[in-house]
């Protein structure tokens, strides 16, 4: 299961649109199912908000799940909304990304971060690709292997 959630206030109107575009992708609707929930802790989270009213996308993933369609999916959306504050997808095991645009780099660390067994933690798995951002193994200028 995943979560996602806005990064910043006002990001509520977002995550509403988020959840109806997922709702309405046929790729993702083949394999997870998309829940608009309150967050059980909204209170504690944002103070101040109209009775905890923080609501979050739940995604509960089906077999045969694609975390690229997923990842296609958010891109789309985000390439119709640039302006739309970050978004954290949150994942079952505590792990979680915050994306910002709709890019291939984007759609990449959203593949790998719901790809990525739960024993690897995310930070770790992007300290490595920074150490290999093109995956060939050589390493990047002044350190061992690279250039």
């Amino acid at each position: 299961m995943a979560t996602t959630t806005a990064a910043s206030d006002g990001g509520q109107d977002a995550v509403r649109d988020l959840y109806r575009w997922l709702r309405e992708d046929p790729d993702v609707r083949r394999s997870a199912r998309p829940a608009l929930v309150s967050a059980p802790d909204a209170a504690e989270q944002r103070p101040g908000t109209a009775m905890g009213a923080v609501e979050i996308i739940e995604l509960v993933l089906g077999q045969g799940f694609s975390a690229l369609n997923l990842a296609l999916a958010y891109a789309a959306w985000r390439g119709q909304r640039p302006a739309a504050p970050p978004i954290v997808i949150q994942l079952g095991d505590g792990r979680s990304v915050t994306v910002h645009d709709g890019s291939a780099e984007t759609v990449r660390r959203i593949v790998a971060a719901l790809e990525e067994p739960a024993g690897r933690p995310q930070d770790a798995a992007d300290a490595a690709d920074a150490a290999d951002p093109d995956g060939t193994g050589a390493g990047t200028p002044g350190t061992p292997g690279g250039s």
